[in-house]
């Protein structure tokens, strides 16, 4: 897949350079931007406009460094921005197993208090020797009661509907 090409490439530059925190900071403000300004992305992955105008526009800005610029212009000269998504997902999974940080997404009926998300941290460190496990909330209240925490695909569900679910399949 493109995208994995061109996140691995930032990546293994970001490690080579040690800006892999800067990297960070400045993809996450491209990413703001291109939600907050989605027809600037559709400039930027115009082949009518030249890659001049394109270079201007993100140097404007004044907030990336010449290595992510330069990442940018990439994007920009292949009519590839528009993946930045992807890209995106992909380099901050490689960039948090790189810091060795967990990224768990934590899904509960209601906010959970500080009490309870230490004891799922310890409920699932086993799952993930040598990570510190950092949650995103979600509140989803199909749940019912308890919680579902899901990271790189796998799951964990300990909630009231999947009891439900797994009773009514068993009948």
């Amino acid at each position: 897949m493109t995208s994995t090409i061109y996140s691995d490439a930032l990546f293994k530059l970001a490690l080579k350079e040690d800006a892999i925190e800067s990297i960070i900071e400045q993809f996450e403000t491209f990413v703001a931007v291109a939600r907050d300004y989605p027809d600037w992305i559709v400039l930027l992955d115009s082949p009518m406009i030249r890659n001049r105008v394109k270079n201007k526009m993100l140097t404007e800005l004044g907030i990336f460094d010449d290595l992510f610029m330069n990442f940018l212009m990439l994007l920009v000269r292949h009519h590839q921005v528009r993946l930045y998504e992807d890209i995106y997902e992909q380099w901050i999974a490689k960039s948090r197993l790189n810091q060795k940080i967990a990224y768990v997404q934590l899904y509960s009926a209601k906010p959970l208090s500080k009490k309870r998300l230490k004891q799922l941290k310890e409920e699932i460190q086993d799952y993930l020797p040598g990570l510190e496990i950092e949650f995103n909330q979600h509140i989803d209240s199909t749940l019912i009661e308890g919680v579902k925490m899901t990271y790189q695909g796998r799951s964990i569900e300990r909630s009231l509907k999947k009891a439900l679910d797994d009773m009514r399949s068993n009948i």
